[in-house]
């Protein structure tokens, strides 16, 4: 009778119907990975944990309890989350020739995939998304540097790595002295498409015009659309930040470095629906939170938006000078601020991304 069971569960988890509705049903359950770091006997030790947003706006505390499943090599990079699939990237660092490779895992049924080895070079970003229409999860590989760029593709399950065009407007990837590190444009993953902001120089002679590359997963094509006229003019390409929030595509930025601002683009691919969402003041922020007396003119410390539901905000902050990266939630309505605490060194800026728990395969 056991084995009938077992066996009828594990028909269940592998069909893809069910699959789906598991999915769609984890989706009202948001989490957030946090990536935690601690000393242990004079070795810094790795671990990224899905965690509920419900526990954090309940409790500002995040109480994270791990196990070795979670525990990344010191020498990996969390790339990115996809429907319940983590993907990373790691290297060897030792006397040996070097050995690269990206693996993906599914927190929620304890399964990681098999290596996938690359060996086309150094100096390769990499990000993460799903292709409905095939069913296929892939990971792009993009290098851009000075004007130039190259693309490749890996579909899990395959066993090979493909060239394909590259980017026609090249990303944002590197500014001397950016106090951002070049990851923080490593491509939003939104309805099968991979976007990146962009500065494109032609569309005329006398402006710069910030805009979105997008690639279709599915066709393997780009397009790419304007974000709000004006804002070259007054803001740094290394402060604008784009993720997905609400459910569409979304981008961030202060403005003359006293208030934070984010858009939200109600309807993806269409420049004229791009509207502003709120404003807050680094000052009232300031009032509340104690931010180490930090000057915004010197463009020192950032905030990133990590969740909306409502009036409350989550976000992440960071801190060029003090390395601090912290979290809090805010109240647009009310204008309150309380901050998340740890007892764990949290990497809230960099590594928080969206999760959902799922039964997806790894394979």
């Amino acid at each position: 009778m056991c084995e009938q069971v077992m066996q009828h569960s594990q028909s269940l988890t592998s069909d893809s119907n069910f699959i789906d509705k598991h999915l769609k049903v984890s989706s009202e359950n948001p989490h957030l990975t946090l990536s935690i770091s601690w000393y242990q006997r004079q070795i810094v030790t790795w671990n990224v944990v899905p965690f509920p947003v419900h526990c954090l706006l309940k409790n500002p505390s995040a109480n994270i309890s791990s196990d070795d499943f979670h525990h990344m090599e010191n020498s990996s990079m969390f790339v990115g989350s996809c429907n319940g699939l983590l993907c990373f990237h790691s290297w060897n660092r030792g006397p040996e020739p070097p050995f690269k490779f990206l693996h993906i895992s599914n927190p929620a049924t304890r399964t990681r995939s098999q290596q996938i080895e690359y060996t086309f070079g150094k100096d390769f970003s990499f990000t993460f998304g799903y292709d409905a229409s095939s069913r296929t999860y892939k990971i792009v590989a993009f290098r851009a540097d000075q004007g130039n760029s190259e693309v490749r593709v890996f579909n899990l399950g395959d066993n090979c790595w493909r060239n394909i065009q590259n980017f026609p407007v090249v990303p944002y990837n590197r500014l001397d002295n950016c106090m951002f590190p070049r990851w923080f444009n490593n491509g939003a993953h939104f309805c099968g498409t991979i976007n990146w902001l962009a500065l494109d120089k032609s569309i005329t002679d006398h402006i710069n015009q910030f805009v979105v590359v997008s690639l279709d997963l599915s066709t393997e094509t780009y397009k790419q659309f304007m974000l709000p006229l004006g804002l070259a003019d007054e803001v740094p390409i290394s402060q604008l930040i784009l993720r997905v929030l609400l459910d569409s595509l979304c981008f961030s930025h202060d403005s003359n470095k006293t208030e934070f601002i984010l858009w939200k683009m109600k309807e993806y691919g269409v420049q004229e629906s791009w509207i502003q969402l709120f404003k807050i003041s680094y000052q009232n922020l300031a009032m509340q939170l104690p931010m180490l007396n930090i000057d915004y003119d010197d463009s020192h410390y950032q905030l990133r938006c990590l969740y909306i539901n409502g009036d409350v905000v989550i976000f992440a902050s960071f801190c060029k000078y003090s390395f601090i990266s912290d979290s809090f939630i805010y109240n647009l309505k009310d204008k309150t601020v309380v901050k998340i605490e740890s007892e764990y060194m949290i990497h809230w800026f960099s590594d928080s991304k969206d999760y959902v728990e799922s039964l997806v395969s790894v394979y």
